[in-house]
Parts: C-alpha cells; structure tokens; sequence
C-alpha cells in the first residue's frame, strides 16, 4: 500500500511558476476543447476560428482591446486587495456603482465642455467605486467580518440599485430599461480604431502609477509588508488595519473608474445589461498575473479574446452563450489546481 504526502518546497523557481501557469492555460483550453466538442464542434476549427477572426482581423481586434480595457482597471483593483491580503470580490458592484454615480452626475449635472466635464466624470467614478467599497472594508477593520461575503453580497445590492432606477426614474424616452444618450461632452474620445476610445490611455498610465506606488514607494512598501505578515507591520509601527481600509477603498475606485469607461467610452447610457460580469473576470486576470500590473495587461488581453473570440463561435459556430464563462472558469480553476503543484511536491510513500 502506498499513500500520497505533499511536500512544501522551500522556494518555487520562477521557471517552474512560468511552465505550471503554462501548463495550467493549456489543461483549461483541452477541457474547453473537450466541451467544444460534446457539443458537436471541432475544437482545432473553434479555435483556429478564434485566432483568425480576433487575433487577424482589425474588426475582433479592436473589439478584444475594448473588453481589455475594464479587465485591465478590475485585474488592478483586485492585485492591489490582494497585494494586502485582502479579498475584494466585490469588483463588480463597485464596476456597477462607479458607473451608476457617472451617470447620477451625467443626467442631472450641470452641462460643461468635455475637457472639463471627463475628468470631474473620471473622478466621480472613483468616488462611486471607493463609496461603495466602503462598507465591507468598514466591517473588515472594525468587526473583523470576512470581506469576501461582503463584498461580494454587495455586488448584487448594486445590481439591483442599477436595474431600480433603469426600470424607473431613469427609464428611456422609448419605455426601454435603459436612460436617455449620453451627450458627446461625457463621451470618451475613439481613437478611431473599430471602437476602441481614449479608456485605453488611463488604464495603461493607471498600470504604470500603481506599479511605481506598489514598487517604490513608502506606502507600496507598507502594503507589501502588512500583505506579508500583519505582525511584521505590527511591529514595524504601522496601523494595520488602517492601510487595509485604505487599500480597499483604492480597489474599489479602480474598479469604479472600469464602470466608468465602459459607460462613457462604449455604451454612452445605462441599462439594465450594462454589466458583463467584468469584475468577476478580473479576480481571474489578477490571480494569473500574480498581483503584477504589467502582466495584468497580457491576461486581461489573454482573456478579452477569449471572451471576444467566444461571442463569435457562439454565433457562426451554434454553441451555447455560456461558452465563454465556461471557457474561464475552466482557467480559474486550472490555475488554482496548478498551485498545488508549485507549491508542493507530490511523494508516493510506501505504508
């Protein structure tokens, strides 16, 4: 008789971390190939048809870097959390809110040029985002209640918020769950590239900041060390659970301003599908890219075309519309399997 024991290695390589991701991608694309095929779809041509009509195509290219936009400021929101220790699953509500508030501003604000009315827009999804992060990082810090149940319950608080006032005070002029257009001074710039909008530029300089706030400054160190070990920030005199507070509400503007973009760069209104589920996604963007902000960018762009390259087989291919929420829960769930074996080694013992 044998049993099985798990082993911790002292120190994972990077180069192991790298091929068990890898490893951990291509497991997740053969169990998705295998329900391509459950349903009567080749998998090689589903996804050689992704490549072609995504990845070779300025049409599905513009279109995955318009998805990669949100992900990109969700997969932030969530790194910086995690960063701390500190589990916001409540991207999405905060996404929701950011936007809801954006829109509160648009339809009842006074109306000014656009290069004054985008940035006090900019900023009021980042109020909208951090206000609503505010309650469970509230009960995180004063009652010691589990942030992942909160935020997450919140998410559907602020989903049922956005469909009230879309079904009501803000119903459409055409009795469609939807508001009146937004004018074109509270609309992003295109860039002129399919339908890709000025969004791109303040996620990638947002990528570049929180990397140097994470990296090199005093307060990034304070996240890191307390992420690391609360008595170590104990003793080092930093207030713990002040910083958590802080980098909550941080996460929650982040994700407020990713609300924001998708509002004002894409759909122009709020309506009762406004969200896509993108700060869901991005707890998979920040979990692949191990809390680092420039590869966040590769995943959220990783996943945008997934995502985008999914919406096309559905449709030319007749695969369920669940593929592509398959498709990444196959690679949440890989990449949390591949933790196991980065972290441990797996012994065969004799009993």
């Amino acid at each position: 008789m044998y049993k099985v024991i798990l082993e911790k290695r002292a120190l994972p390589s990077k180069l192991r971390n790298f091929l068990t991701t890898l490893g951990a991608i291509i497991a997740a694309l053969i169990l998705g190939g295998i329900f391509i095929s459950i349903n009567g779809v080749n998998p090689f041509l589903a996804y050689g048809k992704i490549f072609l009509r995504v990845i070779c195509s300025s049409y599905g290219l513009s279109e995955a870097l318009v998805k990669m936009i949100p992900l990109i400021f969700t997969g932030l929101a969530v790194a910086v959390a995690l960063e701390n220790k500190v589990w916001n699953i409540g991207a999405e509500g905060q996404y929701l809110m950011g936007a809801f508030f954006v829109t509160a501003y648009v339809l009842h604000g006074p109306q000014l040029p656009a290069i004054i009315n985008i940035p006090i827009i900019i900023l009021i999804s980042i109020i909208g985002g951090a206000l609503w992060s505010l309650i469970p990082a509230f009960l995180k810090v004063k009652y010691v209640i589990n942030e992942v149940i909160t935020s997450l319950l919140m998410n559907y608080v602020a989903l049922n918020i956005v469909d009230y006032f879309v079904y009501g005070p803000w119903l459409g002029p055409d009795n469609f769950p939807k508001t009146k257009l937004f004018p074109t001074t509270a609309q992003l710039p295109q860039i002129g590239f399919g339908r890709l909008h000025t969004g791109l530029f303040l996620a990638l300089f947002c990528v570049i900041l929180i990397y140097i706030v994470l990296k090199y400054s005093k307060f990034g160190y304070r996240i890191r060390l307390i992420g690391s070990s609360s008595k170590a920030g104990n003793y080092a005199g930093f207030h713990v659970n002040n910083t958590k507070f802080i980098v909550f509400l941080i996460s929650g503007a982040l994700a407020g301003i990713a609300g924001m973009n998708d509002l004002c760069g894409l759909q122009h209104r709020l309506l009762n599908t406004f969200s896509a589920g993108y700060g869901y996604t991005g707890i998979i963007v920040a979990w692949l890219s191990k809390s680092n902000p420039f590869i966040i960018c590769f995943f959220a762009f990783f996943l945008s075309v997934i995502i985008t390259g999914a919406e096309i087989i559905q449709i030319s291919m007749g695969l369920p519309q669940s593929i592509g929420i398959i498709l990444q829960g196959l690679l949440l769930f890989s990449i949390l399997g591949a933790e196991l074996f980065k972290n441990y080694k797996i012994k065969f013992i004799k009993d």
